[in-house]
């Protein structure tokens, strides 16, 4: 059963020190001494006062379940000797409806025009699509087929005179696999000194950047291959300036919906998602977008974190929606398009440049939050 319970916060998108830490919680509440170690493929258990028996499980890289990770740490608080109860997944008509929604939400936020944003939508369902195809052993090739698709798609748009900024329609279609949970648990773990699996988790989150922008890539070129040359206009905003707060909530609950979180946390990490959107904006003191990332991730982990602690859960509930919208993975593949095109899809000029000064304001803002915590709070499992 501790094994299990390990396995399934593996599963549901717990981060490796803090598997460690409710594992060895569950074992002491049930009398057993066992010596932990995670990582993002594999957990060892050693139990000591069993003859040093030594269990060793290789996984598979986690994926988001934010409802079997609730589920799974009630159970733990529990203690009881259950085995989580698995969450009910949403319908597949409301997962389509969230898929469809993200990209032209992503539009409506970062600003684009009318025609760009419904076209988002129709790539929206064909990502969809492309993750009915690729479940299970097909399932490391969904990325690079998403994106492969969208820039087949887009090419043939654009070289029939449409004008759409090709790199910035591409991107949102895609956002939604850029790796928010590894790099959100990447940089909770070397924010705690876990170097192995924070350095691990990293180097997967690039994997999954080099599948999206390389799927973009060949996309585009066999599109001009086959129908001609695909002209990219100048992104040029056409937003009212009352859709983005339509657009906020759909794309907070869109991926609510994808992660499979529950509808009660899923209106609690709003505001997270609302800081990770527009705090960096407004919350700089006049010193610029590195300080106001700073600033923003110091809220979103306090907010997270107190209310984690408040509820017998774990912040990432709570936080990795919120970390998702503010971490510089969808501006990695942005800044790939400013240097190899000199497109740019958002207002500042140096946004992608400037991404791994983002990543490390956002090191330093978790950082900076836990140590807000007295030392008997932050020994807490949650």
């Amino acid at each position: 059963m501790i094994c299990d319970i390990g396995t399934t916060l593996h599963r549901s998108g717990c981060a490796p020190y803090k598997i460690e830490k409710y594992v060895q919680h569950y074992a002491r509440k049930h009398g057993v001494t066992v010596v932990v170690q995670a990582s993002p493929t594999a957990i060892t258990y050693q139990f000591p006062d069993n003859e040093n028996q030594v269990v060793m499980k290789r996984l598979e890289p986690a994926s988001i379940n934010l409802a079997l990770l609730a589920n799974t740490i009630i159970e733990i608080n529990q203690s009881t000797n259950k085995v989580p109860p698995e969450p009910v997944s949403y319908p597949a008509f409301l997962v389509m409806m969230a898929n469809i929604a993200i990209p032209p939400a992503f539009l409506v936020l970062v600003g684009s025009s009318m025609q760009a944003i419904g076209i988002a939508a129709l790539l929206g369902f064909m990502v969809w699509v492309c993750q009915l195809i690729c479940r299970n052993e097909r399932i490391i090739v969904v990325e690079f087929l998403s994106a492969l698709v969208t820039g087949l798609t887009v090419a043939w748009m654009s070289s029939h005179g449409v004008p759409l900024p090709v790199w910035g329609l591409c991107i949102a279609a895609i956002v939604l696999f850029v790796p928010g949970l590894a790099i959100a648990n990447s940089l909770e773990c070397l924010a705690f000194n876990d170097i192995l699996s924070g350095t691990s988790l990293f180097g997967q989150s690039i994997f999954v950047f080099m599948k999206l922008f390389i799927g973009i890539f060949i996309g585009l070129n066999i599109g001009e291959t086959l129908w001609g040359e695909a002209e990219s206009v100048a992104n040029v905003s056409e937003i009212a300036p009352w859709m983005p707060f339509v657009a906020l909530p759909i794309l907070s609950c869109a991926l609510g919906v994808i992660f499979n979180a529950r509808a009660i946390d899923i209106l609690l990490a709003f505001p997270v998602t609302v800081l990770g959107m527009w705090g960096p904006l407004y919350l700089d003191l006049g010193a610029g977008w590195i300080v106001g990332t700073w600033i923003t991730t110091v809220c979103i982990t306090f907010y997270g974190t107190w209310l984690a602690k408040k509820l017998s859960l774990t912040g990432a509930i709570y936080i990795v929606q919120g970390i998702i919208i503010l971490v510089p993975g969808s501006r990695v593949l942005m800044g790939a398009t400013q240097t190899l095109y000199g497109e740019s899809l958002m207002p500042s000029q140096s946004v992608g440049l400037s991404s791994l000064f983002i990543f490390s304001a956002i090191v330093a803002g978790q950082i900076t939050a836990y140590s807000m915590y007295s030392q008997k709070n932050r020994n807490l499992i949650s």
